[in-house]
C-alpha cells in the first residue's frame, strides 16, 4: 500500500508530529487547534463530550441506521463528513474514546454528506454496581476521539485513522467542539438537517422516568414546570411534574406545589444563587463588586416571579453589617419586592411584567435608610 505523508501546521502551542496513513494526533491545551487541510476521506468534525440529558434533535442522517432523530438521553454524539465528491463505503469501523470503545457496522456517506453517531447516554454512563449509584457525568476532560476504518476500491484495500486533539468540556450544555476551516474551537452546537424537522417533547413524568433532573424539565412554549411534593409518610410516592400555564402555576404553588429549584454563579464570584423562577428564563448573573449590587438578565414572555436566595456572605457588607433595604428595579424602573432574611441568605421574591429585561438590586446604605 502506498503511504501518503501529513503534515500538521504548529500555530496556537498546538504539539506536532509527522504521520504516515493519513493519521492525525495533536496534543493541545488551548481552546483553539489548527490542522493541516489534508486528511482522510471521512472525518470528525463534531464532537459533543458532555451533553444535556434532554437533547434531541431530528431531520438528521445518522450514520448507521435509517432513522433521523437523536437523543433523547444522548448525552456524547459525534458528526462524521465525507470529504469527496463521491459515496463512500466504509467498512473495519472502529471508534474510539477516552473510556469507551465500539465498534460499527459498514457505513455509507453520500458525497460532502454529514452523518451522526450517538457514544454515551444516560445508560452507558451510570456507575455502581448494576447501575445502583445513578448516572455519572460522561468522560469529558483530555478526551481524543479517533476513528479507523479502511475503503476498499478496486485498487485493494486502504486503511485510514482521525483522531481528534484532546478536548474537554466541564459545562453539560449544547456547546460541542467544532471543526471550522481547519481549527477545533468551541460553540453552540451546529447540526446539519437534511430531513423535515419533527418536535417531539416527552411528558414531564416520562422525562423524569428517563432520569432528567427536575430543573432540566421542559415544557411546550407557555407552559412550566411545577412538582407536587410526595406525601412524606408514603414513602413509595414519588414527586409527580406536571406542565401547567403560569396563571395555573400560581394557583398550585400556593398550593404547596413548587417549582424546580436551580442554581447559578454570580460570575467573578464564589458565590451561587439559588432561585425559583416562574414564566420566564434567567440567563445571567452580574455583580457590582463596588455597591454589592446585581443585575440579572432575563427573557420573558408572559408576567413572571422569581425568587433569589442570595447568599448574605456576597450582598452584606462586611465594613457596615447588614442592609436595611435595597432598590429594586425593573427594566430601570422601580418595582416592589419581598424580603426575609435567614442566617445565610437575603431571600427576594420579585414580581415582574413580560418584557423585562433586566432586573437590578442595589442596596441602600444606612444614611439613606435614615433619611
Amino acid at each position: 500500500m502506498k503511504t501518503q505523508q501529513l503534515a500538521i501546521i504548529v500555530i496556537a502551542g498546538v504539539m506536532v508530529s509527522v504521520l504516515a496513513g493519513y493519521q492525525i494526533e495533536l496534543v493541545s491545551s488551548e481552546s483553539t487547534i489548527v490542522l493541516d487541510t489534508g486528511v482522510p476521506p471521512i472525518i470528525v468534525t463534531q464532537v459533543e463530550l458532555w451533553g444535556p440529558t434532554w437533547f434531541y434533535t431530528d431531520g438528521i442522517r445518522l450514520c448507521n441506521s435509517e432513522g433521523t432523530s437523536l437523543g433523547p438521553w444522548t448525552l456524547g454524539w459525534i458528526e462524521l463528513y465525507n470529504t469527496k465528491n463521491e459515496t463512500l463505503r466504509i467498512d473495519d469501523v472502529d471508534l474510539n474514546g477516552y473510556g469507551w470503545q465500539e465498534g460499527q457496522m459498514p457505513i455509507t456517506v453520500g458525497p460532502h454528506e454529514y452523518c451522526y453517531l450517538a457514544t454515551q447516554d444516560t445508560l452507558t454512563t451510570r456507575i455502581g454496581v448494576g447501575g445502583s449509584l445513578g448516572n455519572g457525568q460522561p468522560t469529558h476532560d483530555n478526551s481524543t476521539t479517533t476513528l479507523s476504518y479502511s475503503i476498499q476500491p478496486f485498487a485493494g484495500k486502504f486503511l485510514y485513522k482521525y483522531s481528534t486533539p484532546k478536548l474537554s468540556d466541564d459545562y453539560g450544555d449544547t456547546r460541542t467542539w467544532q471543526l471550522v476551516d481547519g481549527r477545533w474551537v468551541f460553540n453552540e452546537a451546529n447540526i446539519k438537517h437534511e430531513f423535515p424537522v419533527k418536535t417531539i417533547l416527552l411528558r414531564p413524568s416520562n422525562q423524569v422516568q428517563s432520569r432528567i433532573n427536575a430543573k432540566d424539565l421542559k415544557c411546550e412554549e407557555g407552559f412550566v414546570v411545577v412538582i407536587k411534593k410526595s406525601d412524606p409518610r408514603n414513602w413509595y410516592l414519588q414527586d409527580f411534574p406536571a406542565c401547567v400555564t403560569p396563571s395555573s402555576a400560581s394557583k398550585l404553588i400556593e398550593r404547596g406545589w413548587d417549582v424546580p429549584e436551580q442554581k447559578m454563579p454570580i460570575q467573578n464570584t464564589n458565590f451561587t444563587v439559588i432561585y425559583y423562577i416562574e414564566g420566564s428564563k434567567l440567563d445571567q448573573i452580574v455583580p457590582d463588586l463596588a455597591t454589592h449590587g446585581l443585575t440579572l438578565s432575563l427573557e420573558t414572555k408572559t408576567d413572571g416571579k422569581i425568587t433569589l436566595f442570595v447568599p448574605r456572605g456576597f450582598v452584606d457588607n462586611p465594613e457596615i453589617g447588614d442592609y436595611a433595604s435595597f432598590n429594586v428595579t425593573a427594566n430601570g424602573n422601580k418595582i416592589d419586592y419581598r424580603e426575609h432574611l435567614t442566617p445565610t441568605d437575603r431571600t427576594f421574591v420579585i414580581l415582574f411584567a413580560n418584557g423585562t429585561e433586566s432586573i437590578k438590586l442595589t442596596p441602600r446604605p444606612f444614611t439613606e435608610n435614615q433619611g
